[in-house]
């Protein structure tokens, strides 16, 4: 962005918007709405009324086939995770890659065992929704949101460490990048 002036009325101070837009925002777009495609063709309609219905009558999970129960908890398992992970960064959350005036490193909750727990939610969710569809194309496709994320996660790695500097290199040294205890 150009503008200097627009990035200090909003109190940012450190931003990769330009490159976040660029290399997450319109790759992973186009990928979710391809993955989407590809499960409403092989079958996700239902979606929300089937995971209504089990909500209220748990105990019909048993007639429901193999993949479609491991989908849905995919899916419910990884809005939570992204949720929680969300709730937990609170005021230092941005939908784009910005530090703030004040901002904090956090590193308490799901923060203590993955650096980015809202990707690993946001991508856990989306690959359990084609699980659901039984659509191979789609788990295919949400996949590809694998190397874009951890794009993303550069570009935001990038920006903690000018702004945390030994404090995000310790924390990056103790902590997993996606998956804990994995990677």
């Amino acid at each position: 962005m150009e503008d200097h002036g627009f990035l200090k009325r909003h109190g940012i101070v450190r931003s990769a918007i330009r490159a976040d837009i660029v290399f997450f925002a319109i790759p992973s777009m186009t990928v979710l709405v391809l993955g989407l495609y590809f499960c409403a063709k092989a079958g996700l309609s239902g979606f929300w009324g089937i995971a209504w219905h089990l909500i209220t009558h748990p105990q019909e999970l048993s007639e429901l086939p193999l993949h479609r129960i491991v989908g849905l908890a995919f899916f419910f398992l990884g809005l939570a995770v992204a949720t929680i992970g969300q709730i937990t960064l609170w005021k230092n959350y941005s939908s784009t890659v910005v530090i703030r005036e004040g901002h904090q490193l956090v590193i308490h909750g799901l923060y203590r065992f993955t650096r980015n727990p809202m990707y690993l939610g946001v991508i856990t969710a989306l690959i359990g929704l084609p699980m659901f569809a039984s659509s191979l194309s789609g788990v295919l496709t949400m996949s590809a949101l694998v190397p874009i994320f951890l794009i993303r996660i550069r570009l935001e790695e990038k920006l903690l460490t000018e702004a945390f500097q030994e404090q995000y290199q310790k924390y990056k040294s103790t902590t997993k990048r996606l998956i804990p205890f994995i990677f």
